[in-house]
């Protein structure tokens, strides 16, 4: 039956918990048009919505009718909801507003953070028996710790785990649910929790035992040390692929992998004894970042690299004599404006880094081997090597003594001096050419183009992977007039397409920008020699 005055809304049939039950094309307070659930907790139900007056999806929460009932929790959740309305932050889902549907439902419009539920990439590397990569882990804790080091400064978390983690586009990570179970407590704690069955449901709702600190299964009273405690947890769980409850004496158990320093900061992360803890979550996470980059970087000089530019090899690269050259295309914004700049003379690789001269980095340095690394269908010798993030390519670029390509040198080499369109001239791409439109699904050898290369002897310039740049992806102007502020910003350039590519991104002036940490099946990278460090 549904709730009092508000049509589509009716309490659950599947007995218990109460969630509420849209159907798609429901509305909710005539702004709102519901598509399907997307989610349930503990706090209630979610639902994806499309916003009909801004135009764009949204993700509505509704309180458990059960809470509902009581005046004091549901003012505790309008409170706690417009704490949390005022983070913003890369890391937290945005909330929007806090509302009353028809019929006195309560619901939260936030931000749909589009993604996997990291609960949910966990089980699956659980039933494939497949560790998770060192750096992957590190990544996401470190993206958590930096989300919870600003929120703490309004609000506890006091439920982290990973079914509040989402893993979205680029390995970017969104918390969820800051405050809900928090608001919940104070509540029950300032009615007394008389009975017992009041006290198993404070238990319950103050988040979940399982990533539970000591002090909170212990009823103390709670600070920020306990999203400490549970993001070491979670840094665990994805290092170990073993939930709390698992025993684990020692990592080596698992694996051999994580390097001393980086056991040493998550250890201290869960010390039993919240004052030998770290003491806050931005503490955490620059010490788990420095010990990471001390423990998988490249060292200098390994035996057998070459150190420097001077002694590294141009064997398979291609001599550029530099020069002033009209960069870029008015025509297209990301591209624009066209100015004429200047390029000191470079050598540059021929084609992309290949699998097995990724192989021989690896074995050179011990570094971990990039995502994909072991998939059959991105793995071929004469391949790219893909799954590399602008951190790893330029790691391996260091310890070859080389650099990778400023957007500049790339272009200059891929338009040359009688300003090609198409690396290879001014002809349309087609099959013969390059590797794009996904017509062969996937990367190819790095030499199989013949009539794809540059007169300069270039292979893969345009399609089968996007290729990292050194530079910031920023609007030229700013590189150029304004370059300390172009230097902050988030992402980096790649250039040159993929093998997913429409024709509109394999021109020599196309450029995109990724997130560094991002690793993809469609992107590697190439060195140059001569470049500016």
């Amino acid at each position: 039956m549904p709730a009092s005055g508000a049509p589509g809304v009716s309490p659950s049939a599947g007995g218990g918990r109460g969630a509420l039950e849209f159907q798609p094309g429901d509305r909710v307070a005539e702004r709102y048009e519901v598509r399907h659930r997307i989610g349930q907790g503990g706090m209630g139900v979610v639902y994806l919505a499309q916003d009909t007056l801004l135009g764009e999806e949204v993700a509505l929460k509704f309180m458990r009718p059960e809470l509902l009932r009581t005046e004091k929790a549901r003012r505790l959740f309008l409170q706690e909801a417009l704490v949390t309305r005022r983070l913003r932050h890369e890391h937290i889902v945005a909330v929007h507003d806090v509302s009353l549907a028809r019929g006195g439902v309560l619901y939260i419009s936030m931000e749909h953070a589009a993604g996997d539920p990291l609960r949910g990439i966990l089980r699956r590397h659980r039933t494939e028996r497949r560790l998770i990569d060192v750096r992957f882990a590190v990544s996401v804790a470190a993206q958590m710790l930096a989300g919870l080091e600003y929120a703490h400064r309004y609000v506890i978390h006091r439920d982290i785990k990973p079914e509040n983690v989402i893993i979205g586009a680029n390995e970017r990570v969104k918390l969820l649910d800051f405050g809900l179970a928090k608001a919940v407590e104070e509540d029950m704690a300032a009615a007394g929790a008389a009975t017992e069955g009041e006290r198993r449901e404070k238990r319950r709702v103050v988040g979940t035992l399982l990533y539970a600190a000591p002090e909170q299964s212990r009823f103390q009273p709670l600070d920020h040390r306990v999203d400490v405690y549970a993001t070491g947890l979670v840094l665990r769980e994805l290092l170990a692929l073993r939930t709390p409850s698992e025993p684990l004496e020692k990592m080596g158990q698992v694996r051999r992998d994580v390097s001393p320093s980086v056991m040493r900061v998550l250890e201290k992360a869960l010390a039993e004894d919240r004052d030998a803890r770290w003491q806050t979550a931005g503490a955490f996470r620059r010490a788990l970042e420095e010990a990471y980059e001390e423990s998988y970087r490249p060292p200098a000089s390994p035996t057998g690299a070459r150190a420097s530019a001077g002694e590294a090899s141009t064997e398979g690269m291609a001599w550029f004599s530099g020069g002033r050259f009209l960069m870029g295309n008015s025509g297209v914004r990301e591209e624009s404006p066209e100015e004429e700049v200047e390029v000191a003379p470079f050598w540059m690789d021929r084609h992309p880094v290949t699998v097995a001269e990724y192989r021989v980095y690896l074995e050179a340095t011990g570094a971990p081997p990039p995502r994909y690394w072991n998939d059959a269908d991105c793995n071929g010798a004469e391949q790219p090597v893909v799954g590399v993030s602008w951190h790893e390519a330029a790691a391996y670029a260091r310890w070859a003594g080389k650099s990778l390509p400023t957007e500049a040198q790339w272009e200059f080499a891929a338009r040359g001096r009688d300003n090609r369109r198409h690396p290879w001239g001014n002809l349309s791409p087609d099959s013969t050419r390059c590797n794009f439109g996904e017509h062969i699904g996937g990367t190819s050898m790095v030499t199989l183009y013949e009539d794809g290369r540059t007169p300069e002897g270039l292979y893969d310039m345009a399609g089968n992977v996007f290729e990292w740049a050194l530079d910031p992806f920023a609007p030229y102007e700013q590189i150029r007039k304004q370059p300390e502020a172009a230097a902050k910003t988030p992402r980096r350039a790649a250039r040159g397409g993929c093998w997913r590519s429409g024709p509109g991104e394999l021109t020599t002036t196309a450029r995109r920008g990724f997130f560094p940490e991002t690793q993809s099946r469609a992107l590697g990278f190439r060195c140059v020699l001569g470049a500016r460090v």
